[in-house]
């Protein structure tokens, strides 16, 4: 399975919407919070902003991702994201 990537709203990027990870951690949690399931986001902010799903978050959020377009991608490197939803030890999931 890949990861995926979906764009950031404008209000997601603000800050100022927290929707998106709200509705994944109340699935996530409903799906027994498993540790290969995370979200990360870009560290640093801009134009591009993007949410990061690992394989088993693209699955979990199925349900929230077809008004999203979600854009297969690789990894993430360690040093580009940042961990927004998940366990913390999620980041062993990067590259």
């Amino acid at each position: 399975m890949s990861w995926v990537s979906i764009k950031m709203t404008e209000q997601e990027a603000l800050g100022s919407s927290n929707a998106f990870i709200d509705a994944f951690d109340k699935l996530f949690l409903a799906a027994k919070s498993p540790k290969t399931a995370a979200i990360f986001c870009s560290r640093v902010m801009g134009p591009e902003d993007a949410y990061y799903l690992s394989p088993d978050a693209k699955t979990i959020a199925a349900s929230l991702l077809p008004l999203r377009n979600p854009t297969p991608c690789p990894k993430p490197s360690k040093k580009d994201v940042i961990l927004l939803a998940g366990h913390d030890d999620a980041i062993a999931l990067l590259g």
